[in-house]
């Protein structure tokens, strides 16, 4: 049985300013931006991704990206487990989230904020990155029979991507 986990962090989709009326969580993305989803996402699946679940901040801009990942990696939207958490967390929130992980699932996929993302994907890899941009990606392994991973754990960054990357 295999001992890899494999983390994909992602970074929602540049999100629209053009109405500053709109609440922060109701934010959606800027719509010129959505072909770096699709090219990010058919970049993982050309990777050979197949996430066993993907987890979810319920913000607009999230669920937006979300749905463009879901539709190049063939993932059930439906399947997706939104997570309120993950909106304004910290990399402690974000660890408390992944540790409840079932030990099952070996390809997690989390859509996230920054500055939370970044901080999290540091926690554990030697490269440290400097931000994560939106639609970035940082892939993660860890050698672990779970995900039960604290502080102290140490992963591998297989990829670092982004748009302007791919």
């Amino acid at each position: 049985m295999s001992k890899t986990r494999e983390l994909i962090l992602i970074r929602h989709i540049k999100s629209s300013w053009d109405d500053f009326s709109i609440p922060d969580f109701d934010r959606p993305i800027k719509k010129d931006r959505a072909e770096d989803a699709k090219k990010m996402a058919t970049y993982l699946r050309l990777l050979k991704l197949q996430p066993d679940l993907i987890i979810c901040s319920p913000a607009k801009r999230t669920r937006q990206t979300a749905e463009y990942f879901c539709d190049k990696l063939k993932y059930d939207f439906d399947a997706i487990q939104f997570d309120k958490r993950i909106y304004e967390s910290s990399e402690q929130d974000i660890l408390q989230v992944i540790q409840e992980i079932d030990p099952k699932i070996k390809s997690l996929v989390l859509i996230g904020h920054n500055p939370s993302i970044t901080h999290f994907a540091n926690l554990f890899i030697e490269e440290k990155i400097d931000e994560m941009p939106t639609t970035g990606v940082a892939w993660i392994e860890f050698e672990s029979p779970d995900w039960e991973i604290d502080r102290t754990s140490r992963g591998k960054l297989k990829y670092f991507l982004t748009p302007k990357t791919i």
